[in-house]
């Protein structure tokens, strides 16, 4: 006779996939801690695995090396969903869009640590990362030109100010004052700083 599926006997198989979607959880969020604050280089798969007391086999076992344990933390939901989104917003809301973005990630300091550790460390040789930032930052100055040059479709641009020079500067004011607020925490504000340059280069009250 067989079991119905619902019963109490039926053979429940899905548990160990459960166990070990949950052990790669807990591996990616430690790699993410040891690598935004130690870098690739320098953080090892035994400090990975000492935050979560399992031996560094295990993390092969998910992973199979250290690099593609990188490249997975990288593409990891909450990383990949840490970029701009300026598609949706009207011209006068890409500023606000943009600053919402500083603010969600002020709440999460580990992902500013981990994107300006990681971007300045992935311009050494054979760097596991390179493609990753080279991909993002060609993504996110598409993203801020085509949001400023909607601005300046609706003069909302300063005088003076072309798309290119607001989508140009705006990108590298961010990642530069992320490396400040990584040597001074204390002192800088990622936000703040964002917010005065968006109010000298643009005419929206922010």
């Amino acid at each position: 006779m067989r079991v119905a599926a619902d019963t109490p006997d039926a053979p429940r198989r899905r548990g160990p996939y459960r166990k070990s979607g949950a052990r790669r959880r807990e591996i990616l969020d430690a790699a993410f801690e040891v690598f935004s604050t130690a870098g690739f280089r320098a953080g090892s798969l035994k400090d990975v695995a000492g935050r979560i007391g399992i031996d560094a086999s295990t993390i092969l076992h998910h992973f199979g090396s250290k690099e593609a344990l990188l490249r997975a933390v990288l593409e990891d939901k909450q990383v990949r969903d840490s970029g701009p989104d300026l598609e949706s917003l009207e011209p006068a809301e890409v500023p606000h869009g943009l600053l919402k973005l500083a603010e969600r990630n002020d709440r999460v300091p580990g992902l500013i640590s981990l994107y300006a550790v990681l971007s300045a460390e992935s311009t050494t040789a054979d760097h596991p990362g390179a493609e990753y930032f080279r991909e993002r930052a060609a993504r996110t100055r598409d993203a801020f030109r085509y949001g400023f040059e909607r601005m300046a479709g609706e003069n909302l641009l300063a005088p003076g100010v072309s798309a290119s020079y607001a989508a140009e500067s705006t990108f590298a004011l961010w990642d530069g004052i992320q490396v400040h607020w990584l040597i001074d925490p204390d002192s800088v504000r990622v936000t703040e700083v964002l917010r005065q340059h968006l109010r000298l280069i643009t005419v929206v009250s922010v």
